[in-house]
């Protein structure tokens, strides 16, 4: 009698659950940390939270590169150990140098996991079954966002915060043992990966990166991204601490704050295939960060708690829009041999975002107040909606 065992695309999944649920235990408590435990000022503080995303954007486009053939698994699985270490050395390290060579390391094997999985999702899934298998795989990824705060908020209380990064070190290893098994079971598709990369070469590098920069959809996605994590970069460095600071969170109520966020981005996320019928993939992208910039600035004028959630809650949904329907305009605007560049470059927006947010607005956050961190970004998105009203209208001349 067989033994059953998980399909490749399930290991996938888990993989990607691995690597959400690990990340989303830190967010919600880094930067508390990091004041704390360190005594860093609020400048520090937005430059630890900033060097996972700068690290993670750096490196899109080599790793981009790089995987493909049997260098795949090894880096991998590399990246896979080292993304599960790093937060076990969060409260060993005694300098702020340290965690931020450990952010970034961590950046650069996120980047790796999350390009690696993607690839590997499109090759082992029939091309009927690829749209289903991708919405598995989305679905994963949103469960690991809950998954994660929901474990740091039980932590807290029972084993305090420099002990809850343990828990994400574990979740990381699951992520682990998913890469070999996968190595395992997948090897023999290895020459389709290969055909892949000999397709892709076909076209420059330079003449790919000019179309897919001059089309007018693929502008709007990336500056509707951009602009919405220039907010949620500001909400992971100063979100905490200005809940614990100035609106009377506990430190094990904080992570509730993260764990409504992405239940709103969950609930969203499932709905997108009946917004996306009802309006376009650009009026979407318009909406959601003309929504964020007004959400943000109310993020940082609110005195009271539950309203402070609400609106986080708010955003949270947002994102639950914007991510997929920028993905969507890629898709339909971009051809597939440049697709995949595409979406590298649409994700390094992300991190961009995230890693540009803290470091611009931690002056404001020190010198004014930490509620002031919020306001910046919602400028830049105000203005960003403006800009893509007008790139949206461009390109469909």
């Amino acid at each position: 009698m067989r033994r059953l065992q998980p399909s490749p695309h399930l290991t996938i999944c888990l993989m990607g659950f691995s690597m959400t649920a690990s990340n989303s235990v830190v967010v919600p408590i880094l930067s508390i940390y990091v004041r704390d435990a360190m005594g860093a000022s609020v400048e520090v503080v937005g430059l630890v939270t900033a060097a996972f995303f700068m690290a993670s954007a750096l490196t899109k486009a080599p790793v981009g590169l790089l995987i493909g053939g049997r260098r795949t698994f090894p880096l991998l699985m590399a990246a896979s150990l080292i993304f599960a270490l790093c937060p076990a050395f969060y409260p060993l390290v005694g300098s702020v140098g340290m965690l931020i060579l450990l952010r970034s390391a961590r950046g650069f094997t996120y980047t790796v996991i999350g390009a690696t999985a993607l690839l590997m999702a499109g090759l082992t899934l029939p091309s009927a079954e690829r749209d289903r298998g991708f919405g598995t795989y989305t679905a994963s990824l949103s469960l690991g966002l809950l998954a994660g705060p929901a474990i740091t908020a039980f932590s807290i209380p029972i084993f305090g915060i420099s002990n809850t990064f343990y828990f994400a070190s574990v979740l990381g290893l699951v992520g682990v043992f998913a890469a070999v098994f996968l190595y395992v079971k997948v090897s023999s598709i290895e020459g389709s990966w290969q055909i892949i990369g000999v397709a892709v070469e076909r076209e420059g590098l330079r003449s790919k990166v000019s179309n897919v920069a001059r089309n007018g959809r693929f502008q709007v996605a990336l500056v509707g991204n951009f602009a919405f994590f220039l907010i949620m970069g500001a909400i992971s460095a100063y979100a905490p601490l200005h809940a614990r600071e100035n609106l009377g969170f506990s430190d094990g109520a904080v992570p509730m704050l993260f764990l409504l966020y992405y239940v709103a981005t969950t609930a969203t996320r499932f709905s997108m295939v009946r917004m996306a019928g009802r309006a376009s993939r650009s009026t979407l992208v318009i909406l959601s960060t003309g929504s964020a910039a007004m959400l943000s600035l109310a993020l940082s004028a609110v005195r009271g708690g539950l309203a402070f959630a609400a609106i986080l809650a708010l955003i949270g949904a947002v994102q639950g829009v914007i991510i997929p329907a920028g993905s969507m305009l890629i898709a339909e605007s971009i051809q597939p041999s440049r697709r995949a560049l595409a979406n590298s470059l649409y994700l390094m927006g992300l991190d961009v975002g995230q890693g540009m947010a803290p470091l611009i607005t931690a002056e404001a956050a020190a010198r004014h107040g930490l509620g002031y961190s919020f306001m910046i970004p919602a400028a830049v998105s105000a203005g960003a909606t403006l800009a893509i009203l007008w790139l949206s209208r461009r390109s469909s001349r």
